[in-house]
């Protein structure tokens, strides 16, 4: 019995080196990298601290359940200087008062 051209096994794939792309250096991070950390915090906070029973609601009455819940200083701070001329029908709605809402976005 003859076989074919003798290859290499499949089970030998991790052996070869992959392209190196965009890779990003140790101890450097991106411009604003600070600021989308701190957001996805405040977001993630929010999101810990609000429910859906809380909507809708004005911001006075969002600022007593932050400072119930022990929410950070930085959410309550930003929370406080969004006008309070509307109420608020969702998380959502806050974030993008508070300028938030904003999703990760990941390096590629």
């Amino acid at each position: 019995m003859e076989r074919g051209a003798p290859q290499r096994p499949h089970v030998e794939e991790w052996r070869e080196v992959e392209p190196a792309g965009d890779v990003p250096v140790a101890g450097r991070q991106p411009p604003g990298h600070h600021q989308a950390a701190e957001d996805i915090a405040l977001r993630s906070e929010l999101a810990r601290v609000l429910s859906r029973g809380d909507f809708p609601a004005d911001r006075d009455t969002l600022l007593g359940r932050l400072s119930e819940a022990d929410a950070p200083a930085g959410l309550v701070a930003r929370l406080a200087r969004v006008t309070a001329d509307r109420p608020f029908a969702s998380a959502h709605e806050v974030m993008v008062a508070l300028g938030i809402n904003e999703p990760e976005r990941r390096p590629r």
